[in-house]
């Protein structure tokens, strides 16, 4: 019943300027919490908040963009995470490479910050595992497309035959 009340109220991102500026307030919120409220935490605290924030703007993200041709109005499927199979592939494999970043740090790093980057790296592993296999997926069985919807025009076309 939750799922269904959230899928109805979760705001749907189509504009490219949109899901630019959903990106730039999740980096400003993470600017945020890294300069003011992590020195304020303990560093267990600070670890989880900082990678629980990450992971609800992935999650926020994957579950309210909308690429051209996808319906706007239902739920995505649970295991899709983008709109096309290639947003999927880059997305994924930029993950891997902070996930192997993420290894070599927990592996020769200082250990001050060992617990946050083991949470970032399990995160990050899972998050690339789920962009690459939605994408497989998206490429073996391609979505039904819809029409965009025509927007009205803003202004009142010039009629130029006086």
């Amino acid at each position: 019943m939750v799922a269904h009340h959230y899928a109805r109220v979760m705001t749907r991102i189509r504009k490219t300027r949109w899901k630019l500026t959903y990106i730039l307030v999740g980096l400003l919120l993470a600017g945020f919490n890294g300069l003011v409220l992590s020195p304020a935490l303990p560093p267990v605290a600070s670890a989880l908040g900082a990678n629980l924030l990450g992971l609800l703007l992935y999650l926020g993200g994957v579950r309210s963009f909308r690429g051209p041709g996808e319906p706007v109005k239902p739920p995505r499927a649970w295991w899709r995470m983008t709109s096309r199979p290639r947003a999927g592939f880059v997305v994924g494999s930029l993950l891997v490479l902070s996930f192997v970043n993420g290894v070599f740090f927990v592996m020769f790093g200082s250990g001050e910050s060992t617990l946050s980057y083991a949470l970032g790296t399990a995160i990050d592993g899972s998050l690339a595992f789920m962009f690459l296999r939605s994408s497989i997926q998206l490429r073996k069985f391609p979505p039904e497309t819809v029409p965009d919807p025509v927007e009205a025009p803003r202004w009142k076309p010039l009629n130029l035959k006086q």
